[in-house]
Parts: structure tokens; C-alpha cells; sequence
């Protein structure tokens, strides 16, 4: 190299970028990496079981508030309780039995449902418990949360292998740390997003797409576009990651979409007729499959919630943010804000004067006024946004029990004490969620990860020596995907069905934003790593 000559800010100056060794040493370090992974997805799977007690016996896991049925029905699976239902009894219900009477109408084709239909039909295979007299066979849910964690071991195996590529050991394991810890530490440390592993809820999909997308994301961060091999399966991560969130749940679509965004932006390889073609043909698979599956559950959402959801948006968030004025614009009675802030579960919305007329007859004109009354008023949107994202300091959702039923029959209830985030008016809600410690953090959280990807976007010149290393930019870039990610959940879910259980429908943003502050850090320490070494 000659005198003056800079090199590009994301050219690695450690032995990652030297040449290939001798094949001995190419097998043997290859080896390692494949040793290292297993590890570490043995100790993520190890982990994971401790903290959700599936092997003592003592399970924590997710109460049931009634939407459940819409997941185990599609196993055709029942609750094995006294009354054949899951919720009301202040557990989490996991024995279930088969030959349950199915759904009560069509149900659409998601990831959630596939996994358990794949872990059913295998579970009851596996179970030496004879069947009953009626013919079923037993089901356990803590059969479905170990595949999950299995999942989460592959995927975390799979991001260590991917970060490994092209480094000596001594540079192997802190890689490793900065792509595998971020996504995996919320998991380990709190139950309040893994113990929805032991429900019958679709939000397991959700979590596991959100952590793969993030481990993806990160192995991407650290590698180098000729690392071929770990680049492809970082890529893969990420458009499975994706595409099994966005068909788990409609309101985790967002992961999705950010899966799309980065594959588009991946480069593999160094020939550049080629080096997009990957990341495009992942980008394109990840919303052809998508596709038609997000369209079903859209349409099962509004077949089912149609009124549901247009009451809540307007009475739950829009009415109680813009006032009085908004109920003309929505098409309602002026006497209706006396309601602003009820759930339509409180009474069904009998409680508002011409509800028939005004909303039941009309939901789907009553929605798209909403939406446009927001749009025009940006104010009324920012404050809803704003809502959601103080929510996503309560991702606990404590009205949701954790203890779980345990296998047998479970009678009776146990009584459950009331929580403001499950209230049904609004104002015990505002007041809870006002008063919460630390409401500036989820909104400084995205404002910092989307200030450290503009900055990336310098011209090299500008970014300096420490700035532009690769180790800086790659995990900057990251946490402002995985900010606007989780700032996309929030947006989806308070206009989506306003602010009805508003805590369990950010959870999974509490989740993206915890990683994404993780992410934050790393990149920080990156940075004075750096600088230090500079000074010294």
C-alpha cells in the first residue's frame, strides 16, 4: 500500500482480513467455530429451560384472558379442565387434550399455528400416557415451549458460527458476546417476555422472529461481505426471523418489514453483479410467503373484531387524546365523549347513546375516520405514540398469571387481584401509566438509535477513525433498524385497536427496545475501545 493510502472505514485492521490459511488450518478452525456454536446453544437452550422451570416442575407461564382459543383451536385441542376452557381459572392452563371440537370459524394459516400443529401431531405420538376413554390423548404446552427454546439455541448457535468467520480466537469470543448477549440477556434476566413461551398465546413466534432478527442482524454487523457462508446464514436468520414473525401475529408485521428492508441493503460476496442478488431473492421470499398469510389474518381480524377493534380505537385512544371536537369528525353523537375511555368489553358499548347506528353498523367507516382524523391531526397521533411507548415499561402484564396449572385437572378459580393495565376505562390506566418512573427512556431509546444510524451515513471523511469502524457503524446501523422496529409495533398497536390492553400489545416492543438499548451499548463500548486504544 502506498504512502497516503486510507483504507475504507469498514476494513477490519486485525487478521480478519488476512488471507485464507492452509486447509489443515481452515478445517481445524472451522471445527472450533462449530464447537464454539454448539456451546453456546447448548448453554442459550440450558438457560432458557432454567428460566422457565419446565424441567423442576414448576413452570411460569402466561394466563389465558380468552383470546388463547384462537391458537389451540387450530390443533383441535381442549383444555384439559373441568369447565374446557383455559381462562377464568387465575392459572395458566398447559394440559390440554386432543379431539377438541376445532374453531368456530375458519382460522387463518400462521407460524404460531404451524408449530403447534407440527408439535402436537409429534407430542401425542411421543406420549406413553394411555388415552382416554373418549379416545384423546394428552398435550402439554411445555412441550411446545421446549421447541421454542430449541429454536432459540439454533438461532443463537447459528449467529456464533456466522460472527466467528474469519477470526482468531482471542477475537472470537468478544464478537460473539456483542451479537448473542443483547438478544438473548432479557430472556435470561426477567420472565416478563420468555414466560410467554408456556402459553397458548401467538406471541412465542413473535418473540422468537424479533430474536432472530436481531441475532442476524448482528452477525451481518460483524462480518465482512466475503465471508460468503456466515453472511448467507446471518441472511437467513434474518428473513426467517422475519417472515415468522410477521405470520405469527398482524401486529408484529413491522419485524417483518424490517427483515425486507435489511436483506434488501445485505451485500455477499465481492462481485458486484452478485453481491445484491441474495439479499433481494431473501427480500422477495419473505413477502411472497407472507403475503397470502397476513392477508387471511388480517381478514379473520376484521371478520371476527370489526366492531371490536373500531370501538376501541375510537373510544380507548382517539376521543380521550383529541377531546370533544373529534366525535363530529368520527361520526358521533356529540353526548358520546361522555364514554370517551371505555373498552368495548365493559358493556359491549350499550352504554353509548345510538351505538347500533353510529358504531355497530358502521365499523369499518368508523375506523378509516379515525385513522384520517390522526392523520390530519398529527398532535393526536404523536400523543398515542407516545402512550404506547411509556406501555412498553410494563411488559410484566401482570392481569396475566404466571403460575401455571401444573399437570392436572384444574376446578374452580383462584381469585386475581385488579391491575390498571387490564382496566376497562381508561382512567385508572392514564393515571398508572403518568405516574410510571423513567417515562422519557423508551422515547430517548429510539431517539438515540435513530441518531446513531444518521450518523453512519456520514461520508467516511467525516465519521473519523473511530466512528468509521467497522465494529461502530455495523451495530449503530442495527439498533436504528431495531428502534424503528419497535417503534412500528407501538404505531400498529394503538391504531390498531387503540389503547385495549395496551401493555400486552407493545409487549414484544418492550422486548425490541431492550435490545435495542443492548445494542446501544455495545456500540458505545466499541467506540471508547477504540478511542482508548487511539490515546494510547
Amino acid at each position: 500500500m502506498t504512502a497516503g493510502t486510507t483504507l475504507p472505514p469498514w476494513t477490519p485492521t486485525d487478521p480478519a482480513g488476512a488471507a485464507d490459511p492452509a486447509p489443515t488450518h481452515r478445517r481445524r478452525g472451522l471445527l472450533l467455530r462449530l464447537s464454539l456454536a454448539v456451546l453456546v446453544a447448548g448453554l442459550v437452550g440450558v438457560g432458557l429451560v432454567a428460566r422457565l422451570g419446565l424441567v423442576a416442575g414448576e413452570a411460569i407461564g402466561a394466563a389465558d384472558n380468552g383470546d388463547a382459543i384462537r391458537l389451540y383451536c387450530v390443533a383441535d385441542l381442549v383444555p384439559d379442565t373441568d369447565d374446557r376452557a383455559a381462562p377464568g381459572h387465575g392459572v395458566a392452563v398447559t394440559e390440554y387434550r386432543t379431539g377438541g371440537p376445532g374453531c368456530f370459524r375458519e382460522s387463518p394459516t400462521t407460524s404460531a399455528g404451524l408449530l403447534l400443529r407440527a408439535t402436537v401431531a409429534v407430542g401425542t405420538a411421543l406420549d406413553a400416557s394411555p388415552p382416554a376413554p373418549d379416545g384423546s390423548t394428552r398435550f402439554s404446552f411445555e412441550w411446545l415451549a421446549a421447541v421454542y427454546v430449541a429454536l432459540f439455541a439454533l438461532g443463537a448457535g447459528v449467529a456464533t458460527l456466522a460472527a466467528t468467520a474469519g477470526r482468531r480466537a482471542a477475537r472470537a469470543v468478544p464478537a460473539v458476546l456483542a451479537v448473542v448477549v443483547p438478544p438473548l440477556l432479557p430472556l435470561l434476566v426477567v420472565p416478563w417476555w420468555s414466560r410467554f413461551l408456556v402459553s397458548s398465546f401467538s406471541e412465542p413466534a413473535g418473540l422468537l422472529g424479533a430474536a432472530w432478527l436481531a441475532w442476524g442482524l448482528l452477525a451481518l454487523a460483524v462480518t465482512r461481505p466475503a465471508h460468503r457462508a456466515a453472511r448467507l446464514a446471518a441472511l437467513g436468520l434474518v428473513a426467517v426471523g422475519g417472515l415468522v414473525a410477521a405470520t405469527g401475529k398482524p401486529g408484529f408485521v413491522a419485524v417483518g418489514l424490517a427483515a425486507v428492508v435489511a436483506c434488501l441493503l445485505v451485500t455477499v460476496g465481492t462481485t458486484r453483479w452478485w453481491r445484491r442478488v441474495p439479499g433481494v431473492v431473501a427480500a422477495v421470499a419473505v413477502v411472497a410467503l407472507a403475503a397470502a398469510p397476513l392477508v387471511s389474518s388480517l381478514r379473520a381480524q376484521d371478520e371476527a373484531y370489526d366492531k371490536v377493534n373500531a370501538h376501541n380505537l375510537a373510544f380507548t385512544a382517539v376521543l380521550p387524546e383529541a377531546g370533544p371536537s373529534a366525535t363530529g369528525p368520527l361520526g358521533l353523537r356529540p353526548e358520546a365523549f361522555g364514554q370517551a375511555g371505555q373498552h368495548f368489553y365493559l358493556d359491549g358499548g350499550r352504554s353509548v347513546r345510538d351505538w347500533d347506528a353510529t358504531v355497530g353498523a358502521r365499523p369499518r367507516e368508523l375506523r378509516a375516520a379515525s385513522l384520517r382524523f390522526v392523520a390530519e391531526h398529527p398532535r393526536v397521533l404523536a400523543r398515542m405514540v407516545h402512550r404506547g411507548l411509556v406501555a412498553t415499561l410494563r411488559p410484566q402484564v401482570p392481569y396475566l398469571a404466571t403460575e401455571t396449572a401444573g399437570a392436572r385437572t384444574v376446578s374452580g378459580s383462584i381469585p386475581r387481584p385488579s391491575f390498571p393495565e387490564g382496566a376497562q376505562t381508561m382512567g385508572p390506566m392514564f393515571v398508572y401509566l403518568d405516574g410510571l418512573p423513567g417515562r422519557w427512556v423508551p422515547p430517548a431509546v429510539v431517539a438515540l438509535a435513530l441518531l446513531a444510524g444518521a450518523v453512519t451515513l456520514l461520508p467516511a471523511r467525516r465519521l473519523g477513525a473511530v466512528l468509521g469502524r467497522r465494529d461502530v457503524v455495523g451495530p449503530a446501523r442495527v439498533a436504528a433498524l431495531l428502534g424503528l422496529t419497535a417503534l412500528g409495533v407501538v404505531v400498529v398497536a394503538v391504531l390498531g385497536d387503540g389503547y385495549c390492553e395496551l401493555a400486552k400489545h407493545v409487549w414484544l416492543a418492550s422486548y425490541t427496545l431492550v435490545v435495542t438499548g443492548g445494542v446501544l451499548l455495545v456500540t458505545a463500548l466499541a467506540v471508547a475501545g477504540h478511542a482508548r486504544t487511539r490515546r494510547g
